[in-house]
């Protein structure tokens, strides 16, 4: 089965995916635990991401090491990234046409918890086997494959992604035997390799693993997390570095997502 959507012509125009897109990307996404959408982006568009990106990293290129973020395993590390210019537009984290599936996933109040980077510098090794998150009830672990998508992980790559800059490997329906048993060799593994405008997605409990990069360039990977709006993220770092002044810029259509950093309003008695 594939396990990627490729968006119509009138469905890029419109902005709207198509009923019978939606159903199957979200069918797609609860069988294998993730999702590829071929076409969500214009390619100019994250050009100028990646060009802003690679222009406030400090890469230093004789001890390949980066200037800021936390090296997760040999050479490659998660940066922080500020929710400004030209990371804060709108077709990027609240984007019209994913937000719908988002919806059908994670029901209707959920919400953006981080924003950065995933960046593997040449001559990392393959990372080790994850998932995003531990059972939420330790005590009963076997009813953690049993409950709907409390929190999925969105990667939209900066870099054409191919075998030899490491694609993300993942390991279909493994969020259904969450957690990680003996047999992972019995899970189909898919390597998530494609052009700039793609983005890939995928269920907190679903296992995977960032690529080597035999290549002489970063390969960096922009992700955001959306989530439920209950949940909080005690394992990776919190990342959504957003002060006052950017939060009131938010547009009005999009401040839902940003409702756990808002104020509650008193309810009046």
């Amino acid at each position: 089965m594939n396990m990627s959507i490729t968006l119509s012509q009138s469905e890029i125009l419109e902005q709207k995916l198509h009923p019978n897109t939606l159903k199957m990307g979200k069918h797609i996404f609860e069988t294998h635990g993730f999702l590829k959408i071929e076409n969500l982006y214009p390619k100019e568009f994250i050009q100028e991401l990646a060009a802003a990106y690679t222009s406030q990293l400090q890469f230093n290129e004789e001890e390949m090491t980066l200037g800021s973020g936390a090296e997760v395993s040999h050479r490659r590390y998660i940066v922080p990234i500020p929710f400004k210019p030209p990371f804060n537009h709108p077709e990027l984290y609240a984007n019209a046409i994913l937000m719908p599936l988002m919806k059908e996933i994670l029901g209707p109040h959920f919400i953006l918890n981080s924003l950065g980077s995933f960046t593997a510098l040449p001559g990392c090794t393959d990372q080790h086997l994850h998932a995003d998150y531990y059972p939420l009830f330790e005590e009963n672990t076997s009813i953690s494959s049993m409950i709907p998508t409390f929190a999925i992980t969105f990667a939209v790559p900066l870099v054409d992604i191919d075998l030899i800059n490491g694609p993300t490997k993942i390991w279909s329906s493994s969020h259904r035997t969450y957690p990680i048993d003996q047999q992972m060799h019995s899970y189909t593994k898919h390597l998530l390799c494609g052009p700039i405008g793609s983005c890939y997605f995928w269920d907190y409990r679903t296992f995977h693993a960032g690529g080597s990069n035999h290549s002489e360039h970063m390969r960096s990977l922009l992700y955001m997390s959306y989530t439920r709006r209950w949940f909080k993220d005690f394992s990776n770092p919190d990342f959504l570095l957003m002060d006052e002044e950017q939060l009131q810029g938010v547009p009005d259509e999009c401040t839902h997502l940003f409702a756990h950093l808002l104020k509650p309003v008193r309810a009046l008695k």
